[in-house]
């Protein structure tokens, strides 16, 4: 990437951090309305994705091999920077009051406060102030799980992987529901080789309810193409024993793994080996539900459209649906097959049926927004 290129993405990149902590201040001084501040965030947080895609499709055009994990993880931590500043997050205090001032005295500001204070120092680029902010939380509050999750990505960007991934799991531990530390911890084991246990971490994101610029921050960074290519390796490989004739056990590969392994042969040209892999599964699963509904899904796409085989599809839905009318898998995958058969009010009534479970399921939600089938029913 060109100087002149990176010099320009920094100073927008600087103005729309300085002028969304403005705006913040702004409100919290009750200057601006909630309407024109909920107006004025919206076209910050919007200029920033238009910032930031212009930055990654110029980025795209360099040789790859330039960018691996120190850079991704520092244009990685800008956007979380960014996103945060935004207000996501922000904590809510009276007044203002600089990142240099001091952060210990007679009269101790609030954890809330020192941790605002923590992510505008990182806006600044002043990861060492930033550090101290957060230390000096933890010496108070040893269970933020915030503070831990941010303190183990700084960690990530001075080189203490190692310490990175125990502050992460720590500020998991403490809580399990933080999408931050989810994110920070699939990216950490994407980069130290565990594919699979980064696939679990998105996994469990899919199911917490975050703000939606978590969303938006694992698909720009595609972290979450990168880890299912790199896990569906890492599943093929783990499971090319059961191609071979070894007895499928759930408690020695998970159900997860063998169909990642499956998506990844089928992608690869190798539909057989795919079905293969099902095949060893419902051996000695054939009652299990996540085996069944992986496998009905797997055959509607596998099917290339032809009645026989999406009709089976639907076979196995409707009889998982039947015996738990609140599978979400079931009820999305089979929506799907009914639009496919032409059935579009049976297809539209499974998505409200999904809609009124409440669950949260981005990667459902995701999968309806990509392929437009809500659209194509309205």
């Amino acid at each position: 990437m060109s100087e002149s290129h990176q010099d320009r993405f920094s100073r927008e990149q600087e103005f729309l951090v300085t002028s969304l902590a403005d705006l913040e201040t702004q409100y919290s001084a009750g200057e601006l309305s909630g309407e024109d501040y909920d107006l004025l965030k919206s076209q910050y947080v919007a200029r920033i994705a238009r910032t930031i895609g212009a930055h990654e499709e110029t980025a795209a055009t360099h040789a790859r091999s330039e960018r691996h994990w120190p850079a991704l993880a520092l244009w990685f931590l800008g956007m979380v920077l960014l996103a945060t500043v935004a207000g996501i997050m922000l904590a809510t205090f009276s007044g203002s009051r600089g990142v240099n001032d001091q952060i210990t005295g007679g009269i101790r500001e609030s954890v809330r406060s020192r941790l605002f204070d923590a992510r505008e120092a990182m806006g600044n680029q002043d990861l060492g102030q930033a550090i101290a902010i957060y230390d000096d939380v933890l010496r108070d509050e040893p269970s933020n799980a915030e503070a831990l999750a941010y303190r183990g990505w700084l960690a990530n960007l001075t080189g203490e992987t190692v310490v990175a991934r125990e502050f992460v799991e720590r500020a998991i531990a403490v809580d399990p529901s933080l999408p931050d530390a989810r994110v920070f911890a699939a990216s950490l084991l994407l980069a130290a080789g565990e594919p699979l246990a980064a696939s679990d971490q998105l996994r469990t994101l899919d199911r917490i309810d975050s703000p939606p610029f978590i969303g938006q921050l694992v698909e720009s960074q595609q972290l979450d193409i990168n880890v299912a290519i790199a896990a569906g390796e890492a599943a093929a490989m783990l499971t090319a024993p059961l191609l071979a004739g070894t007895t499928f056990d759930s408690t020695e590969i998970p159900v997860r793994y063998v169909v990642a392994a499956a998506e990844h042969l089928a992608a690869t040209r190798q539909l057989s080996e795919g079905l293969n892999l099902f095949k060893a599964m419902l051996a000695t699963s054939a009652d299990d539900p996540e085996v069944l509904v992986a496998f009905a899904w797997f055959l509607a796409r596998a099917s290339g459209g032809v009645d026989a085989g999406v009709n089976e599809a639907r076979a196995y839905l409707d009889r998982l649906i039947e015996a738990d009318p609140n599978n979400p898998e079931a009820l999305v995958y089979r929506a799907f097959v009914l639009q496919k058969l032409e059935e579009p009010e049976a297809a539209l009534a499974d998505l409200e049926a999904y809609d009124a479970l409440g669950v949260v399921r981005r990667d459902l939600d995701r999968l309806l927004t990509n392929q437009g089938l809500r659209e194509a029913l309205s």
